[in-house]
């Protein structure tokens, strides 16, 4: 079987494929038709790989569908919105006392044994069984173990 485009002879391998051109580069040019492959590179990330036409590629290229996408929000993503900025508060003449020191509501030897039996590695349920069997003149709660590890340790003075 000879090539139908330059009538050189036809390797037996492509004409049982059903080719009825060789692999000169002149005839593949000629007759190739089918989509390529294309390989886009993203950043940071693996090359993303597209089987089209080249018209299809140069038509979603000018789409803007290769470019770089902002997907930050950004300070105005939710549109420009025109508003007048709340009035500003108007400042105290005397500057505010000092916060006073808040009293907590359990005592030292309260604080103490919840912080102790948290320390071993017991979970607020586990605290509150503990405390009720090995200290309970005390009067331990769930609240009160909740309200004792939720504040900072009380410095010893």
């Amino acid at each position: 079987m000879r090539c139908t485009e330059c009538g050189e002879q036809l390797l037996a391998e492509r004409a049982a494929l059903g080719y009825d051109y060789c692999t000169s580069p002149v005839c593949q040019k000629k007759r190739y038709r089918g989509p390529k492959v294309t390989a886009i590179g993203v950043n940071k990330s693996a090359d993303v790989f597209l089987v089209a036409d080249d018209a299809e590629i140069v038509r979603r290229g000018e789409a803007g569908e290769f470019g770089k996408k902002n997907t930050s929000l950004g300070i105005d993503y939710r549109g420009a919105v025109a508003t007048a900025p709340p009035p500003a508060a108007p400042r105290p003449i005397h500057p505010p006392a000092l916060p006073t020191a808040r009293r907590r509501p359990w005592s030292r030897q309260q604080e103490k044994v919840v912080r102790l039996y948290h320390d071993m590695g017991c979970n607020p349920k586990q605290i509150l069984e503990r405390a009720a069997v090995n200290n309970p003149r005390l009067g331990i709660t769930a609240a009160l173990i909740k309200d004792i590890l939720a504040t900072p340790e009380r410095r010893s003075r």
